[in-house]
């Protein structure tokens, strides 16, 4: 009798599984972190808001925030209030007695949602936009610069270490042992009037490269001793031990072996240094030693209301609402609090093994 010989079923093929690239994990890993997802949306929203806001508002309104209107105040220089219709008219009716006398009747009237910024009758709203897009390009452009400033320099002080790191870190030290803020006001003062005439239209105004570039020079030992100190970590590491044997030079190791250790620490500093820097304009400005004056910024706006040193005394308060204190420090506190959480949901992202 043949004896029947089961054959094995076949099994269904399985696709094999998909290993992600550590790029990808850590993306992964901060779109799971709803508070940095929300922090990251809400500053693009202000980033957006800043550069194309003024100008879309301007287009719909009809005027853009640098324009005064004369009828956007009344008669003891109060600016108008929220929403409100200001006659479209660059020159005031004055009577022989020097007195304002409303418009012309079929004058046609502008809108401005958050009524005027001052005794200049300019749109509060749209210069508020405007000075945003002016205080994150002072931010970015710091970081930039001090990236660029602190990479090269911190990569090789950590690298080589003995005396080229001795010059490194003594020129840092010497810095560090004054106040920022000090180096920032006799830079700007003294050392930037040729480059604040640098500018290129309305989105880079007159004042924005100066201001970025004092602050990212100032500030680049930050991240120069972050490089620095991560660097000594890994120069004895067996991967650039077998670089050196196989005669790759200093310049591939820094370049293809330990730049992209660097490149986490950087991106967490980035974040919160862009931050950092807004609030340096702002300080900047409030003390009288910001961007020129006409520019709007954020850190402008409320010097424009509380003064500065150079000021003899505080502004007339008739002369200006709690609306133009309000609104651009709600511009700073969003986006200030939103790169600090983006930062940190980027730092859990790329070392996860550090949570709190």
């Amino acid at each position: 009798m043949a004896t029947l010989v089961r054959q094995p079923a076949e099994l269904p093929d399985r696709a094999a599984p998909r290993v992600r690239k550590p790029w990808q994990l850590t993306v992964a890993r901060f779109l799971h972190d709803r508070w940095s997802v929300a922090a990251l949306a809400l500053f693009l929203l202000v980033l957006v808001a800043s550069f194309a806001g003024g100008a879309i508002l301007g287009a719909i309104v009809g005027h853009n925030g640098d324009t005064p209107f004369p009828y956007g105040v009344d008669d003891t220089l109060a600016p108008v209030g929220f929403w409100s219709h200001v006659p479209d008219t660059l020159v005031s009716n004055i009577n022989s007695y020097g007195q304002t006398l409303p418009p012309p009747k079929n004058t046609p009237t502008t809108l401005f949602i958050a009524g005027a910024d001052g005794p200049l009758g300019r749109d509060e709203l749209i210069r508020v936009l405007d000075g945003g897009r002016a205080s994150i390009e002072i931010g970015v452009g710091a970081v930039i610069i001090s990236a660029l400033i602190a990479i090269p320099l911190g990569c090789l002080a950590g690298f080589f270490g003995g005396f080229v790191d001795a010059i490194v870190s003594r020129l840092t030290e010497t810095i560090m042992a004054f106040p920022l803020i000090f180096f920032l006001v006799f830079a700007t003062v003294r050392l930037s009037p040729t480059l604040r005439p640098i500018g290129w239209g309305t989105y880079l105004p007159k004042g924005v490269v100066a201001v970025a570039l004092m602050i990212g020079v100032f500030t680049s030992f930050y991240p120069l001793r972050l490089i620095r100190a991560q660097l000594f970590g890994l120069r004895n590491a067996e991967f650039v031990q077998s670089s050196h044997m196989v005669g790759a030079s200093s310049l591939r190791i820094i370049r293809k072996d330990l730049f992209p250790h660097l490149v986490p620490t950087l991106l967490v500093w980035g974040a919160i240094a862009v931050a950092t820097d807004i609030l340096l304009e702002v300080g900047l400005s409030v003390i009288g030693v910001g961007v020129q004056a006409g520019t709007p910024t954020w850190g402008s706006l409320l010097a424009t209301t509380t003064g500065t040193i150079y000021t003899s005394g505080l502004p007339q308060t008739g002369h200006y609402t709690i609306w133009q204190t309000l609104l651009p420090t709600f511009g700073i506190l969003i986006a200030v609090i939103a790169l600090n959480q983006v930062s940190e949901g980027t730092r859990r992202a790329l070392e996860p093994w550090a949570r709190r």
